[in-house]
């Protein structure tokens, strides 16, 4: 089956990081954002990944993206997915305590996220994510939610759905004990138990799937310390510690293996490299093969892990549109420079 190509031709910013209004033009194949420290590479990065998956790759909520002063920011791109011309906005307000964000198809308001990642997906990698291979397991699971929401719209909702209301029980417990209404929380319990368990299973499934094309010097396990525990057994606990203490979001963990061997403590620097290069590759391969898409591939500073003659090398195993934030021009690219506001 022929793959689905997908290019993003045009992108314009409002009110998103510094910026007060910015538009780039892309072109098919290696694009490269050259610029200082602060001129903001990796918010245009940030933008792109938006448009497919809206949410911060970088981790930060949506208030922390608005320009500073502002209530509002957009993000708009005009894309080609296959032979058809398409423009996505995400529309982010905050107004008081209401936060409202929404996405728009072809100027009419989308019902689901999920329904803009059918029509285009930018896939973010930063190569300073190589070293969480020494990190903690909060920030392999960040990568991993990442790629595995844009590889599996279900578990993208699953998981949204988990943090929503995660976030909304632990806001509840920060109340004095005495005003705890029980009820709420064993009711939030088995909601999220239901949440819990499938992401569990989506993830187990997930990792077999990138595994199939991983390296085979590497490996990637992922260990569940919260299968087979129940909400409702911590609810007197998480009332204690005013926060949910137990679920996906804080036990789990995936091992990164070099030659059967923890690559925290075995591997060197330079194969861990490896390891997170042969991970982005075995990703690519998953999803041309189950989605048959061609995504944009987003690196942020690949030149403060790899030396030139690496990245060429990396690059040239990458087909479809590739867009990279670096300090420097890259030879043979489509060169984007930026520079600092005043």
């Amino acid at each position: 089956m022929e793959k689905k190509k997908m290019v993003i031709k045009e992108l314009t910013v409002k009110n998103f990081r510094n910026f007060s209004e910015h538009t780039v033009q892309f072109s098919d194949g290696i694009n490269v954002i050259y610029g200082p420290n602060g001129s903001g590479k990796t918010s245009i990065l940030e933008a792109v990944a938006y448009l497919s998956n809206p949410r911060s790759f970088r981790g930060a909520r949506d208030y922390q993206v608005l320009k500073v002063g502002e209530k509002h920011f957009e993000i708009k791109g005009r894309i080609m997915s296959g032979e058809e011309k398409h423009t996505i906005e995400i529309v982010y307000v905050q107004e008081g305590d209401k936060k409202e964000k929404v996405a728009y198809l072809d100027g009419s308001k989308v019902k689901r996220f999920r329904d803009i990642q059918e029509i285009f997906i930018a896939i973010p990698f930063s190569f300073r994510d190589y070293s969480m291979a020494d990190g903690g397991p909060a920030q392999r699971r960040e990568f991993f939610d990442e790629i595995f929401s844009l590889l599996d719209l279900d578990y993208y909702e699953t998981l949204r759905a988990y943090e929503k209301l995660l976030d909304e029980r632990n806001e509840y417990l920060k109340q004095e004990p005495e005003v705890i209404d029980r009820e709420y929380l064993i009711e939030t319990a088995k909601d999220l138990q239901l949440l819990a368990d499938k992401i569990v299973e989506k993830r187990e499934q997930m990792v077999q799937e990138l595994s199939k094309y991983l390296d085979k010097t590497f490996k990637i396990e992922y260990k569940s310390e919260f299968k087979g525990k129940n909400f409702f057994d911590y609810i007197d606990q998480d009332i204690a510690e005013q926060t949910t203490t137990i679920g996906p979001h804080s036990q789990d963990d995936y091992l990164l293996y070099y030659k059967d061997l923890l690559a925290r403590h075995y591997a060197s620097e330079g194969q861990k490299r490896l390891l997170y290069l042969s991970i982005v590759l075995a990703f690519k391969k998953l999803i041309e093969e189950t989605k048959h898409y061609e995504p944009v591939f987003l690196f942020d500073e690949p030149f403060n892990v790899l030396d030139t003659h690496l990245l060429e090398r990396f690059i040239s195993n990458l087909s479809g549109q590739v867009i990279i934030a670096s300090i420097t021009p890259l030879l043979g690219a489509h060169n984007i420079g930026l520079t600092l506001e005043e």
